[in-house]
């Protein structure tokens, strides 16, 4: 289906496969539940949408969920039996998805819902080092998809303008000076999904065709995958996502409190420097601009 032009006759596929008709009709409603969009018609099937996560179309180890209540709970319980660095959790729906500070993820059917096993010699400090490395690796390929007006807000939000487009979150699992494993999760909006307090976007908003999620959840697992195996942690990689200097910003803290700061830059440990004491990624639940809603 994917070579044809327009829609493909059901004897044609069953007789190219050497299958049934009825075995036919199973595989394709097997590949709709993988999430490729296929419409039936008198001229046969087209593939409408070609986005589906079906294993054998994704180049790496993975798990693909039809529907999970955490990919993050998969990858931690996967990374435990041995996956190796880079194997990626996918799920089509998450009912308990997650974000930071035990926040709920909203996780209807279409969005990218990614968690990757991540090996590295890397000290759980510098874990805020891996989030910025994930936002920049993140943007670069959303970028090269043709993905327009995607950035960071940091500690962990992808944004388009104000919208929240998706998100990042890390856990880590071992000994703080050398984790057995980290699991590290994104979230992507395809569609604008319903925020309480805020305004959502998604990828089709932003792009001619929205970038294929297996293309880019492929993309991600390999970059980092590489990154987390020989870490550069010079802050120059990260000079592009420094929140903007010229104003005056709100931390939530971890604990409730509000710390007023001045951003400045990143540290190799991939803290926020600031004014007064550098901000660690995992202090900080919330940051906002002077004069933005809280």
């Amino acid at each position: 289906m994917r070579q044809a032009e327009g829609s493909v006759s059901g004897q044609a596929l069953a007789r190219e496969l050497g299958i049934s008709r009825v075995a036919l009709w199973k595989r394709i409603e097997g590949l709709k539940a993988w999430g490729y969009t296929i419409e039936a018609g008198r001229r046969g099937y087209a593939l409408v949408r070609d986005d589906g996560l079906c294993p054998a179309d994704l180049p790496l180890p993975v798990r693909v969920l039809p529907r999970a209540s955490s990919t993050m709970d998969a990858a931690r319980d996967w990374g435990f039996s041995g996956a190796p660095s880079g194997a990626a959790v996918l799920a089509l729906r998450q009912s308990a998805g997650r974000g930071r500070g035990g926040r709920a993820w909203e996780s209807p059917g279409g969005g990218l819902y990614l968690s990757l096993v991540l090996r590295s010699p890397l000290p759980a400090v510098f874990g805020g080092a891996l989030v910025l490395e994930t936002a920049r690796s993140l943007l670069e390929v959303l970028g090269a998809s043709g993905v327009r007006g995607a950035s960071f807000r940091w500690p962990n939000d992808i944004n388009a303008g104000p919208r929240k487009l998706g998100g990042i979150l890390l856990e880590s699992f071992g000994d703080l000076d050398r984790p057995d494993f980290y699991v590290l999760g994104i979230g992507l909006n395809t569609v604008p999904v319903e925020i309480p307090g805020r305004t959502s976007a998604g990828l089709e908003d932003l792009a001619d065709h929205a970038p294929r999620r297996r293309d880019l959840a492929a993309s991600l697992a390999d970059r980092l995958r590489a990154w987390c195996a020989r870490p550069d942690t010079h802050p120059r990689r990260w000079a592009a996502l420094v929140p903007d200097p010229r104003r005056p910003a709100r931390a939530e803290l971890w604990n409730g409190r509000i710390r007023k700061l001045r951003p400045r830059g990143f540290t190799a440990r991939g803290e926020l420097s600031c004014s007064g004491p550098a901000l660690a990624y995992g202090e900080c639940r919330k940051m906002t601009y002077e004069g933005e809603e809280p």
